[in-house]
């Protein structure tokens, strides 16, 4: 009997093997190569950058970059790149200065400075940078943490990063600025996963020379979107360029902002740079190449795959049943009971009957700040306005009734006399919140 439902499983998984061959399968790596329709390809961002200046010219360079950016006086045009890391050659990014110095844009979209772009435009030390053994740890922010480096001011090609699953960007003038952030949130497979989303850590900004923060990331504290004027053009540098993808430039909201991004840049000829990002692409594949193995061959063959997931699940399946057979059976143990409630309910009963309405009522805020720090990750020891407004983000719950809770909260620690009112309003805004809160 056994046996047969064995077999069973197998005919059923080899019949959804043969259904998932025939639907299309989506590949995760970060390429952002032009003509990819896959999530990370740049294929909807370019057919929108076409016909994004009327009348102008969409030059896509797969080769020589250096041809393309030598400037038509009294021309003005745009330089783009979208990708994981420019890879420049001192020559071409002596010509790619100059095609800025003269009057024209360069929008850059990266996960990585080049030393000679960090150095020479963000830094202007001229020449290289002396980097030295650059020391990661872990900080948090609410509930997302991220990357510190301590000799950051020494090694400044690497951004630092959010790693949270959703994240808020948005423009610090008023009049690209919304009310609410553009919210960003990556899914795969029909599960939500975590990002890593880079900004300019503060330190490093404050070493950059002469640039104007345009773009926000989490909050006002933190800039992923800058630009660095050089002689008569200006550079544009992002540092999430996955927010270009396909995966998210199908969405309403998210090509609003793209459109706000792409608004700094004057009117005139686009160039889009594939060549650059075609060698990064290259290397990377060649050095994957290098560490192939048998396993990465099998799983890259649809036919091998799925015999190697049919072969996994027989074995899985006859140690199952064979266990199952010798196992003695597990005497079922009650679950402990959670009396967290009933407790509290019997203190609060206690407070009221003796008429200890502040006491009461500090048991009510202290249970409000617990459940603060375990369902939104923020410490509740200090209530100033940036707790306030991290507070008034996570839940959604507006600031003035917010203020009003700790302002209440305060008014009962400073007074001995807490009447039946002022312990039923705490309440009203208590439960206003636990109500509301996302």
């Amino acid at each position: 009997m056994i046996g047969v439902i064995g077999l069973v499983v197998v005919l059923l998984v080899v019949y959804l093997a043969f259904l998932r061959t025939n639907t299309p399968t989506f590949i995760w790596s970060e390429t952002y190569i032009e003509s990819s329709d896959q999530p990370f390809g740049t294929s909807v961002l370019s057919e929108l950058l076409e016909s994004y200046f009327p009348g102008k010219k969409f030059e896509k360079t797969n080769n020589d970059l250096a041809e393309k950016l030598i400037a038509t006086p009294g021309v003005h045009k745009n330089y783009i790149f979208v990708g994981q890391y420019p890879y420049y050659t001192d020559s071409v990014f002596d010509i790619l200065k100059t095609f800025v110095a003269n009057g024209n844009d360069a929008f850059l979209a990266l996960n990585q400075l080049p030393e000679n772009l960090s150095a020479e435009i963000l830094l202007q030390t001229g020449g290289g940078v002396t980097t030295q053994d650059t020391v990661y740890y872990m900080d948090n922010l609410g509930d997302s943490s991220f990357y510190l480096e301590e000799n950051y001011a020494e090694d400044p090609y690497a951004f630092s990063t959010f790693s949270t699953s959703k994240i808020g960007l948005n423009f610090f003038e008023s009049g690209f600025k919304r009310d609410s952030s553009y919210m960003f949130q990556l899914e795969i497979a029909e599960e939500i996963v975590t990002y890593n989303w880079n900004y300019f850590l503060p330190a490093f900004q404050k070493s950059i020379i002469n640039y104007q923060a345009l773009g926000s990331i989490y909050s006002v504290n933190f800039c992923d979107l800058i630009k660095v004027p050089y002689g008569s053009g200006n550079f544009y540098i992002h540092c999430n360029p996955i927010v270009f993808s396909n995966y998210f430039q199908v969405e309403k909201s998210n090509i609003e902002y793209t459109s706000k991004v792409l608004s700094y840049l004057k009117p005139g000829d686009i160039i889009w740079d594939e060549y650059s990002k075609t060698t990064y692409n290259s290397q990377m594949q060649n050095n994957e190449q290098q560490v192939e193995g048998p396993l990465k061959f099998i799983l890259s063959q649809t036919s091998l795959r799925w015999a190697w997931y049919v072969m996994l699940i027989a074995l899985i399946l006859f140690i199952i049943f064979r266990t199952k057979r010798m196992q003695q059976s597990i005497a079922v143990l009650e679950p402990n009971e959670n009396k967290s409630l009933e407790f509290v309910q019997t203190i609060g009963r206690m407070y009221y009957i003796r008429k200890n309405h502040k006491q009461l009522a500090q048991q009510k805020i202290k249970l409000f700040l617990h459940f603060i720090n375990e369902k939104y990750q923020l410490a509740t020891f200090a209530a100033d306005e940036v707790f306030i407004q991290k507070l008034v983000m996570k839940s959604e719950i507006s600031t003035s009734s917010i203020q009003a809770i700790f302002k209440h909260a305060k008014y009962i620690d400073n007074t001995d006399d807490v009447t039946d009112n002022d312990l039923i309003e705490l309440h009203k805004l208590l439960e206003h919140f636990y109500k509301n809160c996302k």
